[in-house]
Parts: C-alpha cells; sequence; structure tokens
C-alpha cells in the first residue's frame, strides 16, 4: 500500500532542525509530502544536511499562508495534541491511529489525508483542532510528558507504517513467566557447585560423581571447540554456569552418559578433520 496521499502538515514549526528531523522520519516510514504552514525559518538545503538522503522529500516540501490553504483539499485531517482536549472529537492513541489513517487514506486514494503537527511550544490552538476530524495523543510519564516535534511524528509514522505493513512471521505468544532468582556471584559460584553436587551424590540413583566428570569433560571440550578463542575467563565462566544448570536438572546415570555421548558429538563435529582424535 502506497502512503502517497498521505500528506504530513506542520503547523508554524520554529526550528529548521526539528524540520529536518520530520523529513527523515517521512523517508523512514514511507511518507514523502510534508506541508509547512508558516516556518520560522526555511531553507531546504540546510533541511537536506539535516536529513541525509531525503533530496526528494525536500525538494516536494510545500510551503502555505494559512492552515485553511494547506488542509483546504484534504478530506480528513488527524490532528496531533500533547493532552486530550474538551472536544466532541475522537481522540486516539497512536497504535489506534496507524489503521485509522490507513483505513480512510486507502479508501479515498484520491483524496489527500492529513497528519496535523503543532508548533513545538504551543502545539495546535483551539482554531486548529476545530479543523481536525480527530486527533491523537502519545501518552507518556506525565512527570515529563513533552516529546519532541520529530519524536511524536517517529511515532505514529511507525504505526502508520506497521498498519500497512503487516509483520512477515506470525505473533508469538511468551510462556507464563516463572519466577527467577538472581544469579550466583562470580564468587558465590564454586561453593554453590560444590554444595549441589554434595546434595545429588546423596541420591544414589542420580548420576555418580565418575558419571558427571564425564559428562563435565564431554561438555569442556565441546565448548573449547565451539568457541577456540575465547579466554580462559570466559570459558570458565561458561562452563560454570552450564555446570550449575546440569547439576540443577539433577540427571539421572543414563542421562549424564546420554549428554556426554551428545556432547562429543558435538566436539567431532565442528572439530577441523585435521584436529580430530
Amino acid at each position: 500500500m502506497s502512503l502517497k496521499n498521505i500528506v504530513v502538515v506542520l503547523y508554524q514549526p520554529q526550528d529548521i532542525v526539528n524540520v529536518g528531523g520530520v523529513v527523515r522520519v517521512m523517508s523512514n516510514f514511507g511518507l514523502s509530502r510534508l506541508r509547512l504552514v508558516e516556518p520560522a525559518a526555511y531553507d531546504p538545503y540546510r533541511i537536506e544536511g539535516i536529513a541525509h538522503h531525503t533530496t526528494k522529500i525536500a525538494e516536494a516540501i510545500e510551503r502555505f499562508p494559512s492552515l485553511e490553504e494547506a488542509l483546504a483539499d484534504c478530506g480528513f485531517v488527524l490532528g496531533t495534541t500533547a493532552r486530550k482536549r474538551g472536544t466532541l472529537r475522537e481522540h486516539l492513541t497512536p497504535r489506534q491511529a496507524g489503521p485509522y489513517l490507513f483505513q480512510y487514506a486507502s479508501t479515498n486514494p484520491e483524496t489527500p489525508t492529513a497528519l496535523l503537527f503543532g508548533r513545538e511550544d504551543d502545539g495546535l490552538p483551539n482554531e486548529a483542532l476545530d479543523l481536525c476530524h480527530a486527533l491523537v495523543t502519545v501518552p507518556t510519564d506525565p512527570t515529563n510528558s513533552s516529546l519532541n516535534l520529530a519524536q511524536a511524528a517517529l511515532v505514529i509514522a511507525y504505526e502508520l507504517w506497521s498498519a500497512t505493513h503487516p509483520p512477515e512471521h506470525p505473533q508469538i505468544i511468551p510462556a507464563e513467566p516463572r519466577p527467577l532468582g538472581a544469579p550466583p556471584r562470580w564468587g558465590d559460584l564454586p561453593s554453590s557447585l560444590e554444595a549441589l553436587e554434595a546434595a545429588l551424590a546423596e541420591d544414589e540413583q542420580l548420576a555418580n560423581g565418575s558419571d558427571r566428570e564425564e559428562m563435565f569433560a564431554a561438555l569442556t571440550r565441546m565448548l573449547r571447540a565451539l568457541h577456540p578463542d575465547s579466554t580462559d575467563l570466559k570459558m570458565t565462566y561458561s562452563m560454570a554456569r552450564l555446570r550449575a544448570i546440569l547439576l540443577r536438572a539433577a540427571p539421572r546415570r543414563e542421562e549424564s552418559r546420554l549428554l556426554a555421548h551428545l556432547f562429543q558429538h558435538i566436539t567431532r563435529r565442528v572439530q577441523p578433520k585435521e584436529k580430530r582424535v
């Protein structure tokens, strides 16, 4: 879906750096039409210097002396506001606004659809809001709710892009979170391992010392084959963490032997042929 009939309108932008930031955002998310209403400064060469590789967008920027003229040919106007206003217009979140804007633009491809942003310090005045069909507000932490103009444009442009470009892969539903204890500190690892090994040794059905050492030796060889350039410290730490995981799993004798054979098989597969023994 092309976004060519969606126009971004900046009302009285005060800083050309912010205009350049919006141009960069537009380039990132497939928007190409920008209209400036009473800009405090305008320099297309500087805009291109701020937003690299956006020459086509910068060259096509339109300027208007009034907001009414900038929106005259637009069939739908979505205005942005930092807070909910006491109007009868529908208030949307960016997540809602993306599909909302996309639906109107796609069903009215010959009519421009406007995404309107206000000036950096005061936003949109009431008379500008009167020209909007709906409003969108980016939810933020109330202790620091102000967003830069380009930041606000980025959030909404991303949601619009997402509405027109569904993900290639199906959504993965995460498993129920399980409470995890804090990981052991490096200095505590040796004593933790000794305590786990001592506890496991009390259960005759679990792998005994020789079975575990065979399994750990195979694990060490596999790690060195997989990461031949790793430092001794990194290797020691990785080995300690994996030993702890295996000890917590408490493998039985046949399971530990199976793991040892698996580690040996992986080692043989990753080692160069001339180094295999």
